[in-house]
C-alpha cells in the first residue's frame, strides 16, 4: 500500500506538456515552454505554512510574537488564501532579476516586483540589515557555535551537528518558522544551515533583517538549485491576483488546516503544551 501511495504522489508532479496549455501560460514563447517542460515542471512547489499571531497570544508565546513583530513579519506570516500551483511554477520558470527588482511573466502579463509591491502585497518594507552566509560583518557578537550552544536544551552535550531538535522551545519554534515560511528549502528542515542560524540570531537579538533582500536571494536560489522547492506560493499567488492575471480554469488549491502552525506543531517537536521554555 505504501509503495502504491508513493507512486500516486509522484504522478502529480509529472511534467506538463499539453501544447495548448503551455502556449497559454507562456504566451507562445517556445523557448520558455521548452525550459518549463525539461526543468521547471519537474520541481515541487513548497507546501505553504500559516502562522496566526492570535495563536501565539493564546498560548502565551508572547516572546515569539514580540520578536516577529519587531521584524515586521506579521502580515507575511499570517498570509493565507488560494494558491495557483501551476502558475507559481510558470512564475519561477520566467523569473529574472532586472536591476533592483524581480520580474516574471505569467500568461503574457508582466509581473515587476518593486519595493512598493513587496510592501503592498507582502507587508514587508525594504529596510534592515542584508545578512547571508559569509556576510555577517554587521552582526556584532555572532558566533554560530556559541549561539547554538546557548539555545539547546542540554548545553553540556558535545555538538555533532546543528540540529533544530536540540533547541529549547522559543528558538525551536522560530527555527521552524524560518525553515517553513521565511526561507523554506524543501528537505532536511531540522538541520540548521548557517543561514538559518544567522537569521535566528538576528530575530532573537532584535536585529532588523532586510527580508526583501533575503527573500529575493532565496527565490533566485530556488530557481537555480535542483534540490530546492519553489517557495512563497501564497505570496506569488497574491501577486498573480494583484497583476490581474486570468486564473479562469487554473488549478486553485485552498490552504488546509494542516498548513497552520499550532499546538500540534509544538507537540511534534516534543514539547508539552504548557511548557514556556
Amino acid at each position: 500500500m505504501a509503495s502504491s501511495s508513493h507512486r500516486k504522489k509522484k504522478s502529480k508532479e509529472q511534467p506538463i506538456n499539453n501544447q495548448g496549455i503551455l502556449e497559454n501560460w507562456f504566451a507562445g514563447d517556445s523557448e520558455a515552454m521548452t525550459r518549463f517542460i525539461h526543468e521547471t515542471s519537474r520541481k515541487h512547489v513548497n507546501v505553504p505554512k500559516v502562522l496566526e499571531f492570535s495563536w501565539l497570544r493564546e498560548e502565551n508565546l508572547t516572546e515569539v510574537k514580540t520578536l516577529l513583530k519587531h521584524q515586521k513579519l506579521k502580515i507575511f506570516l499570517e498570509m493565507t488564501g488560494n494558491v495557483y500551483p501551476d502558475l507559481v511554477k510558470v512564475f519561477y520558470s520566467n523569473l529574472v532579476q532586472d536591476g533592483k527588482n524581480l520580474v516574471s511573466h505569467v500568461k503574457g502579463v508582466k509581473l515587476k516586483i518593486t519595493r512598493e509591491i513587496w510592501r503592498n502585497v507582502g507587508g514587508i518594507k525594504y529596510s534592515g540589515m542584508k545578512v547571508s552566509k559569509g556576510n555577517t560583518a554587521g552582526i556584532q557578537g555572532f558566533n554560530k557555535m556559541q549561539f547554538y550552544s546557548s539555545c539547546v536544551r542540554n548545553p553540556t552535550e558535545p555538538v555533532a551537528r546543528f540540529h533544530a531538535g536540540n533547541l529549547t522551545l522559543i528558538p525551536r519554534l522560530l527555527a521552524h518558522i524560518i525553515a517553513w515560511q521565511l526561507t523554506p528549502r524543501g528537505s532536511n528542515l531540522v538541520v540548521l544551515h548557517e543561514e538559518d542560524l544567522i537569521l535566528l540570531y538576528c530575530i532573537m537579538n532584535q536585529l532588523k533583517v532586510n527580508w526583501v533582500s533575503t527573500m529575493v536571494e532565496h527565490m533566485l536560489k530556488s530557481k537555480r538549485l535542483l534540490d530546492y522547492r519553489f517557495p512563497y506560493a501564497i505570496f506569488i499567488s497574491k501577486l498573480i491576483d494583484y497583476f490581474e492575471v486570468d486564473t479562469t480554469n487554473e488549478r486553485n488549491d485552498t490552504i488546509k488546516a494542516a498548513s497552520e502552525i499550532d499546538n500540534s506543531t509544538i507537540m511534534k517537536m516534543g514539547f508539552q503544551k504548557e511548557e514556556d521554555s
